[in-house]
């Protein structure tokens, strides 16, 4: 199961604000996740957050009565 951990990436290393509880050397993934409404805002379009309301009232998790 993923897990989630908090780090401050500075210098070229990525440092966890609290202790983790692994083994010596363990390998470590990093995934960065970005909502789709900052990804065009690094392209400088001008969509912001009503792309993300899009999607989610696509996928039914929008709010039913707003407009």
């Amino acid at each position: 199961m993923p897990k989630a951990v908090e780090a401050i990436y500075e210098n070229g290393v990525i440092k966890p604000l609290k202790p983790l509880s692994l083994p010596s050397k363990r390998l470590i993934i990093y995934i960065e996740e970005k909502r789709f409404s900052k990804l065009i805002d690094e392209l400088e379009l001008e969509a912001g957050e009503d792309v993300d309301r899009s999607i989610d009232a696509v996928r039914g998790r929008g709010d039913e009565g707003s407009t």
